[in-house]
């Protein structure tokens, strides 16, 4: 089994093969990490430390508890401008009680097709839960969780050999901080239980993932995180986003191992956002071009 993702990329061909069950052995693990939001990849790849209430669940679960109305976003995506390869993510938050927290929901489809055929399907669906454990007027403390149910899903080869699909279920766990209002502190665990899937039990990416976001000014939001999955190199990202005008926002961040520079922006207008993320290849590779889509009712805008 294997993926097509941020941090590698591989021949048409060479992928197609892989598939049809042509290469021995397996080229790349499984879900592994692309941004789900063109936000997200607009300032380095961050979302930790940075509230995005619709895509809570899969950045930081605890961002929820301080949902005030009812939001949802769609992302497209092809990593790399790859043809072959897409990637669609749908959010949404919804707030229940200021006592006992708010719930959120994502899905994630990641798919590899060749002609008429989906040689590869990745499904995520994402359940969170966040609520507030400590605020005054000034700090808070936040907690969350988050279940995946993970589904994979592999065509049959050409030799006629069925790999067929399985299932796993993977747990996720997050804090989010507030000092002095102006300083964000974000942290998560994802896949805490250290799921595995498939027969030969592919383990699932283990990863901690911790950031701070600063708002020197009303309008100017600056961050930097670090994203350190078991057995891959550390990561670094950094983003900044600024209000030019009442509904105009420009971001723009970094992101090491491999190096790439992001960028983009959001337009808004009364209740419907745009939003579009770029992002270098990493070296040889393409560049990527993100498309999102939000929308939000009930409650009045923060």
């Amino acid at each position: 089994m294997f993926r097509t993702h941020e941090k590698r990329g591989l021949l048409p061909l060479l992928m197609v093969l892989v598939v049809l069950g042509l290469s021995a052995q397996p080229a790349l693990a499984l879900f592994e990490e692309t941004p789900a939001s063109a936000a997200s990849r607009s300032m380095g790849e961050t979302g930790v430390a940075v509230v995005d209430h619709a895509y809570a669940g899969l950045y930081n679960p605890a961002q929820l508890a301080t949902v005030s109305r009812g939001q949802a976003a769609v992302s497209y995506v092809r990593p790399f401008g790859y043809s072959y390869n897409e990637f669609m993510t749908l959010g949404g938050a919804v707030p229940i009680d200021a006592r006992y927290g708010n719930l959120g929901f994502n899905v994630t489809n990641f798919t590899v097709h060749y002609q008429d055929t989906d040689l590869l399907k990745e499904t995520r669906l994402t359940l969170a839960h966040g609520l507030t454990l400590f605020e005054d007027m000034h700090s808070s403390i936040r907690f969350g969780y988050a279940l995946n149910l993970y589904r994979a899903e592999l065509a049959t080869t050409v030799s006629g050999d069925e790999p067929g699909d399985d299932t796993a279920l993977g747990m996720d766990v997050g804090m989010h901080m507030t000092l002095r209002k102006r300083t964000h502190i974000g942290f998560k665990v994802q896949n805490l239980n250290n799921p595995d899937i498939g027969v030969d039990q592919e383990e699932l990416g283990r990863r901690l993932i911790a950031g701070i976001a600063y708002e020197p000014y009303d309008g100017v939001v600056t961050t930097f995180e670090f994203d350190n999955e078991l057995g891959q190199e550390l990561q670094y990202h950094g983003g900044v986003a600024m209000t030019v005008v009442e509904g105009f926002q420009l971001r723009a961040g970094l992101v090491t191992n491999p190096n790439k520079l992001t960028g983009g922006f959001a337009y808004s207008i009364m209740d419907f956002a745009l939003d579009y993320g770029f992002s270098s290849g990493g070296g040889t590779l393409e560049s990527t071009h993100q498309f999102g889509l939000r929308f939000a009712w009930g409650g009045e805008a923060q």
